[in-house]
C-alpha cells in the first residue's frame, strides 16, 4: 500500500511525500509508520495512540469518519492509498 504525506508532516518523514508499506489493517499501518519514522509518532499520534484530530485520513480518495479513524481492524490491501492531511489554522 501507499501512504502519502503532504505539509508540515513532510519534515517529520524526511520529505518522504509517498511511502510504501504492507500492512493489513490501520494499527499496522500506523506502527510501521511509527517505526520507521519514529518523530512522526507523537505529532501524528495522541498518547493513547490514537491520530490526532488535526489529521485527517483520506482512504482511496474518501475522508475516514472518525469511527473508522479509532478503528485499529480497519482492513487495508496492497492496493490502498492512505493520504495523510494535516489541517492548518490561521487567520
Amino acid at each position: 500500500m501507499k501512504v502519502v504525506f503532504s505539509g508540515t508532516l513532510l519534515r517529520f518523514v524526511n520529505y518522504s511525500k509517498e511511502v510504501d508499506l504492507e500492512a493489513a489493517n490501520l494499527h499496522e499501518c500506523i506502527g510501521q509508520l511509527s517505526t520507521q519514522f519514529p518523530s512522526l509518532k507523537p505529532v501524528l499520534l495522541t498518547g493513547d495512540g490514537h491520530v490526532r484530530d488535526t489529521h485527517q485520513l483520506f482512504l482511496n480518495g474518501e475522508q475516514l469518519a472518525s469511527q473508522e479513524r479509532t478503528n485499529a481492524e480497519l482492513p487495508l490491501q496492497g492496493n490502498d492509498t492512505l493520504l495523510i492531511l494535516t489541517a492548518i489554522a490561521g487567520g
